[in-house]
């Protein structure tokens, strides 16, 4: 888990200009979903999630940063934000569910962990919006003014 939330951070310190960063990380995100999925045979919402930033930047590839993939982006990354609120919201049923098999120690990071992610979705939504349209994939304009 933290290494996955590092590499995400990384990313978006690196490349959150361009976004370049947000498939790898939705990518991983998905995978971490349907593994989660196929062990506990129980719905994870990230399959959808993650799985509509993967749309929205694989568009963004194949017709560049326009109107339309801004908003899927900037969307699609609040629905990846509120599914990671969920967890905050629901903490107190998910706890008593997982208290028999987990450690306290797993609940603090894991609460940390979704906490950390839900910023950085909400941050990635942020910058997705103000990043400026472009006609082809290859070129980004940032629309933030210089410092």
């Amino acid at each position: 888990m933290p290494i996955y939330a590092i590499g995400c951070w990384y990313g978006l310190y690196a490349h959150g200009a361009t976004g370049k960063h947000l498939l790898s990380c939705a990518l991983v995100g998905w995978i971490w979903a349907i593994i989660n999925i196929t062990r506990s045979k129980r719905i994870d919402l990230g399959v959808v999630t993650f799985g509509l930033v993967i749309l929205s930047t694989l568009w963004e590839r194949y017709k560049g940063y326009t109107r339309f993939v801004r908003w899927a982006t900037t969307i699609s990354s609040i629905f990846v934000a509120i599914n990671f609120s969920l967890v905050l919201i629901y903490w107190k049923p998910i706890q008593k569910n997982l208290a028999k098999s987990r450690s306290v120690i797993w609940f603090k990071v894991f609460v940390s962990y979704c906490a950390c992610l839900m910023i950085f979705w909400l941050i990635t939504a942020y910058k997705s919006f103000f990043r400026g349209e472009t006609s082809t994939s290859s070129s980004y304009v940032s629309v933030q003014p210089p410092p």
